[in-house]
């Protein structure tokens, strides 16, 4: 379905996508990850006994569904007018870097809020991982943690 990827590239994604869904019943809010990311999930609901299975077997055991802002809007007119939630992000970050270890250069990317934090702090992947785990240790978080 992705042809213009090599097969090292989509498994990224794939994991990429995996890691969020799997806290995805800790984290409520917009979608934190880039559209590479987001077009690899709307391929897997389009499996939906596939990835009905999937959702079970994932943290919370429930079904996550996909819905855009595009559809939001009619029900809350603000929704794309609103700021993303900072704190929310920032958690997501320290969520993963706790769950799945710090970024990985190939793997950053993919997350919008960690590549700001890294422009313009002038952070390199390390720097920022460092910094996540201070975060994660000063509030002595020990599990899968979202707002």
């Amino acid at each position: 379905k992705l042809p213009h990827l090599n097969s090292e590239e989509l498994d990224i994604q794939i994991e990429e996508l995996l890691k969020y869904l799997n806290m995805a019943a800790y984290c409520n809010g917009d979608i934190p990850f880039t559209k590479e990311i987001d077009e690899v999930w709307h391929y897997w609901i389009m499996e939906t006994m596939e990835y009905q299975i999937l959702c079970g077997k994932l943290h919370g055991g429930g079904f996550f569904h996909h819905t855009s802002n595009d559809y939001s809007e009619f029900s809350d007119r603000d929704v794309k007018k609103r700021k993303p939630d900072f704190r929310r992000n920032l958690d997501i970050l320290a969520s993963y870097v706790l769950n799945y270890g710090g970024f990985g250069v190939d793997r950053v990317k993919y997350w919008p809020i960690a590549n700001r934090l890294m422009e313009e702090l002038d952070w390199s992947v390390v720097e920022l991982n460092a910094w996540l785990h201070s975060i994660i240790d000063e509030a002595k978080i020990e599990h899968i943690v979202c707002a």
